[in-house]
């Protein structure tokens, strides 16, 4: 596949379309260009993240809504993909029963805190950290269509997790569109647009569900994690040895 990189926004003129809806852009060889773009600067809850290649839209990302899955029910919808078209193709969801909420609100809070960080150095032997986030192609599906993978190393007891890579790994068969439609996921939740999208990238950081590191509140969000040795991590390439 190919390389992109972010391109640096010019500066020394008000753009105001770009101060209405923020993006970010990477290229690469050629006249390829991907762009991220959110719906309005003003109302984060109410738009959601699109991306575009060079020619035309690929879809959309958004948080779930509190009409997406029934009032009284234990599904919770974490966020849906939508293509070009406006169909939800794919879906982050995760069962929840009473107290859920209150734990990882908990754990939110002790994130903010430094808690969890200081938690998982001193009361784990862990370094290296694999995750798995399931993606569903309905709301009715059990069985994952791929999944979202991150590898997190523990770096120390006041700093946050470093993320050593993120992936997409198919369960099923995924077309070249999916892939497409499901990466820019990647590029969200990673942070490395977080000042070209500014607040609207800190509404969506606070509001999506990515791996706490405690593997209890982790699961209750349908989060899988596995524990990776040394010898684990410079066999994938993780970490190089000279």
């Amino acid at each position: 596949g190919k390389k992109y990189f972010k391109s640096l926004k010019p500066c020394g003129y008000c753009d105001i379309q770009e101060c209405c809806f923020p993006s970010a852009t990477f290229k690469t060889t050629g006249d390829a260009v991907y762009r991220i773009r959110h719906g309005c600067c003003c109302l984060p809850c109410c738009f959601g993240f699109s991306a575009f290649d060079s020619k035309e839209k690929i879809g959309t990302y958004a948080l779930g809504g509190c009409f997406d899955a029934p009032c009284c029910g234990s599904l919770v919808v974490d966020g849906k993909f939508i293509n070009a078209k406006g169909e939800a193709k794919f879906f982050l969801k995760h069962e929840s029963v009473c107290c859920d909420g209150v734990k990882i609100c908990c754990a939110s809070f002790c994130h903010l805190f430094g808690c969890l960080t200081c938690y998982k150095y001193y009361c784990s032997d862990e370094q290296y950290r694999e995750y798995r986030q399931p993606i569903y192609r309905t709301l009715e599906t059990s069985a994952p269509v791929a999944y979202f993978k991150y590898v997190d190393r523990i770096r120390g007891p006041c700093s946050s997790d470093e993320r050593l890579s993120m992936s997409i790994e198919p369960a099923d068969e995924l077309s070249d569109d999916d892939f497409q439609l499901l990466a820019f996921y990647l590029i969200l939740t990673s942070g490395y647009a977080d000042f070209e999208l500014g607040m609207n990238f800190s509404y969506l950081a606070r509001n999506s569900v990515t791996p706490y590191g405690v593997e209890g509140i982790d699961e209750l969000v349908g989060i899988h994690k596995r524990s990776l040795t040394e010898k684990d991590a410079v066999h994938q390439g993780l970490v190089n040895m000279y």
